[in-house]
């Protein structure tokens, strides 16, 4: 199990970027990389459109996984945001949750504050997991 997930401001600005861009609704994507490195943030379109729940297109979904695999990566972490603040994992986030073995990345905050925390989702546990952003 991954103990930390660290990215680069790089990568934390290219999940704001997506974040942003879809308010009021929740964003969401894939995090690949290899150990606990972030080394391509790969943002999801939320198909349902919902400010407090997300579904990832499938097909986008699928040649995220592609490139991931055909680079040699491994899936680390999936990302969501909660735009209406909450910053842990919602109820359907932990029902939900159907990769254990990645960190479960949520991005919270309201007008720009925007702040994240990851978690490992097993078995309705929610465990915390450090998301460090280095230069």
């Amino acid at each position: 199990m991954i103990e930390k997930l660290v990215m680069t401001r790089e990568h934390w600005a290219q999940i704001l970027t997506e974040v942003e861009r879809v308010v009021p609704e929740e964003a969401c994507g894939l995090l690949a990389g290899i150990d606990e490195r972030v080394i391509e943030s790969i943002p999801v379109t939320n198909t349902l459109h919902s400010r407090v729940r997300f579904r990832m297109e499938p097909l986008e979904q699928l040649k995220a996984f592609q490139r991931i695999e055909a680079q040699g990566w491994d899936l680390i972490g999936i990302y969501h945001s909660h735009p209406l603040g909450q910053d842990g994992p919602s109820q359907t986030d932990i029902d939900e949750a159907y990769y254990p073995e990645v960190v479960s990345v949520i991005v919270s905050g309201r007008d720009g504050d925007w702040r994240c925390r990851g978690f490992h989702i097993w078995d309705g546990q929610t465990h915390e997991v450090p998301v460090l952003i280095e230069d």
